[in-house]
């Protein structure tokens, strides 16, 4: 009886020391792990060469520091630029100096400057801000804005009281037209009836139609791609075609521009004449058209 209870101690005791010993390398198993896993967190984060590495932060944190007070300038000038607006000061020199900080919104500076020189009435500077706006890809809404208000810098230019020869007409016919144009770009307004997708740009169309229509002159379509087949060349085709329509914009400004001037000189002249003519008794009628507008459909 002794040996069979010394046999059976002797069992008990190898299976405690064997489930004790299980649990000892449980336990030192989990020690390693963790003692890994934290290795190969110095190992991720160590930095060989602390010194440089302190250079590359500094460097950071001093091109973080000039984007905030190039920001910082920028709103805060464009802040003092509307302030200024709203009561009736325009201050366009702020704006073009935002112009060389274009970014981000770069077309807000040209805008907001077109704005100043419009309201002094300053329009060959305003149509220039307006166009370089639009070359920043504004917004489409923004984009709409910007093209109702080019619009009507361009029919400013236009003299409706002295519409008096047909070169005059012809002139204006042209600057209504382009300024049609301008609208009826990407769609802001309708070129063919009344479904524009800005009120304001549909609304100006319109105005324009009944000018033209006064003048005796057909809106004309804007210039479209020459078939769908056409369309589908890519868009390096169509980046062309857009690049030709500006140009040609261009090229339609400058020369309404010096027509206008070379008119306004020429209406003087004959101003002055009659009034010597006259006795200085010039102030009657316009003349010819001049009763057709008074500049203010819009």
């Amino acid at each position: 009886m002794a040996t069979n209870n010394e046999e059976k101690l002797n069992k008990q005791e190898a299976r405690l020391k064997k489930k004790a010993d299980k649990k000892a390398e449980k336990i030192a198993d989990k020690e390693r792990i963790r003692a890994e896993k934290k290795a190969d967190r110095e190992a991720l984060f160590k930095v060989e060469d602390p010194i440089g590495f302190m250079r590359i932060v500094n460097v950071i944190s001093v091109i973080l520091l000039l984007i905030g007070l190039f920001l910082g300038i920028r709103y805060t000038l464009n802040g003092i630029f509307l302030l200024n607006y709203k009561h009736g000061n325009y201050m366009a020199k702020v704006e073009v100096f935002l112009e060389k900080m274009n970014v981000p919104e770069g077309y807000l500076p040209f805008y907001n400057a077109g704005n100043a020189y419009y309201m002094t009435e300053d329009y060959d500077n305003a149509i220039d801000s307006y166009k370089s706006a639009l070359e920043c890809h504004p917004s489409d809404k923004k984009e709409a804005d910007i093209r109702v208000n080019l619009a009507l810098a361009m029919l400013h230019k236009i003299d409706f009281d002295n519409i008096n020869t047909e070169k005059q007409k012809a002139a204006a016919i042209r600057t209504l037209q382009s300024a049609r144009n301008v609208l009826c770009e990407k769609g802001h307004a309708d070129p063919y009836g009344t479904d524009g997708r800005d009120p304001e740009a549909e609304q100006l169309k319109q105005d324009i139609d009944k000018m033209l229509e006064e003048l005796d002159a057909e809106p004309e379509p804007p210039q479209e791609s020459e078939s769908d087949e056409q369309q589908q060349g890519g868009s390096g085709d169509q980046e062309k075609e857009k690049s030709q329509r500006e140009k040609q914009l261009e090229k339609e400004l400058d020369e309404q521009k010096q027509e206008n001037m070379q008119e306004r000189q020429e209406a003087q002249d004959s101003a002055n004449n009659q009034k010597q003519q006259q006795g200085g008794g010039g102030d009657g009628s316009n003349g010819g058209g001049g009763d057709d507008f008074d500049g203010k459909t819009w």
